[in-house]
């Protein structure tokens, strides 16, 4: 199993996850670390393509004040070049944490 822990340093799409083959989700943490409430979308993106509304898992995850909002209910199994990625409504307030395992 790994472990990908990545800081959402702006408000665009950032890659959180890049399969590298045959790979399982098998958890995602979103965790707002400042006082400061914020949202976030997660995206599902097949190799190459952009976040687009057509590959949103997760639209407008509301995270208060030093919350985590746990994605764990379902497990999405990725091909290579497959990625995971988070837009927050604010810059440097969302840590996400991607755990995954090889299949």
């Amino acid at each position: 199993m790994a472990i990908t822990n990545t800081r959402l340093t702006t408000t665009g799409s950032t890659t959180v996850f890049s399969a590298a083959n045959g790979q399982a989700i098998t958890v995602i943490y979103l965790t707002n670390t400042t006082a400061t409430p914020v949202s976030a979308n997660v995206y599902a993106i097949d190799g190459g393509v952009g976040a687009s509304a057509s590959n949103m898992i997760y639209s407008q995850i509301a995270l208060t004040a030093n919350d985590t909002y746990v994605i764990s209910t379902e497990k999405l199994i990725l091909e290579n070049t497959d990625t995971i990625t988070v837009a927050a409504n604010i810059a440097d307030c969302v840590t996400v944490t991607v755990s995954s395992i090889n299949i």
